[in-house]
């Protein structure tokens, strides 16, 4: 008799087994989403203080910079509020859990990509910064 490694009961006979997912502790996830937060309003907070300039927004580098890391810093929270809710809603033979997990995890993708997009621009930037574009 052979012994699966991960022995799951499952209700679909195409699933596969998975690992145990890895519990994170309550005071872990809360110092995770505090740290991300405040490092997100410590970005607004100085892009606020910034002086404005004349040349549009996105051709700046550190204000683009400073945008993305904000946007990412919003995102990550709904993206653990999100994954969280979805492994709880796994077990609930209900739909709407399921429905609102995935539209909390669609904000946080939706915040993800833009932050990386402002990021990516501020790389742009100063790509052509360096090459003698603008």
């Amino acid at each position: 008799m052979t012994e699966e490694k991960y022995p799951q009961q499952t209700d679909r006979p195409n699933d596969r087994p998975q690992p145990p997912a890895k519990r994170w502790s309550r005071k872990s996830l809360l110092t995770v989403i505090t740290l991300s937060v405040g490092a997100a309003l410590a970005c607004f907070i100085i892009l606020a203080f910034l002086p404005s300039s004349k040349q549009p927004f996105f051709d700046s580098p550190l204000k683009s910079a400073l945008t993305g890391l904000g946007l990412l810093g919003i995102a990550g929270p709904f993206l653990i509020a999100g994954t969280l809710l979805n492994r709880r809603a796994a077990s609930s033979p209900y739909y709407e859990e399921t429905f609102i997990a995935a539209v909390v995890l669609l904000i946080g993708l939706i915040g993800s990509g833009l932050g990386l997009l402002c990021i990516g621009l501020s790389v742009y930037a100063l790509i052509m910064r360096f090459i003698g574009g603008k």
